[in-house]
């Protein structure tokens, strides 16, 4: 089994990636792949759960950082939401 701090780790990281997943749908228009929503995901959605987690301050930083990469691999096209 996991101790403690290896299962604190692990929870963190999944927390991580599915609040990164949430800003990537939210940038993409697309409905969400977990609970098909659009824009407002499901009161249960784990993107969404896992988004709540962040600080507000967090939330931002994830933002920019995943706007900021998305530019840095030329996927920004007139329309689409990644600019202002």
């Amino acid at each position: 089994m996991f101790d403690s701090h290896e299962r604190n780790e692990r929870a963190a990281l999944i927390v991580t990636n599915l609040a990164k997943f949430y800003v990537a749908v939210e940038l993409s228009g697309e409905v969400c792949p977990l609970c098909r929503k659009a824009s407002a995901h499901d009161a249960e959605c784990p993107m969404s759960l896992a988004w709540s987690l962040l600080s507000e301050e967090q939330q931002d930083d994830a933002r920019k950082s995943l706007r900021a990469l998305a530019l840095s691999i030329a996927l920004v096209d007139d329309g689409n939401g990644l600019t202002h």
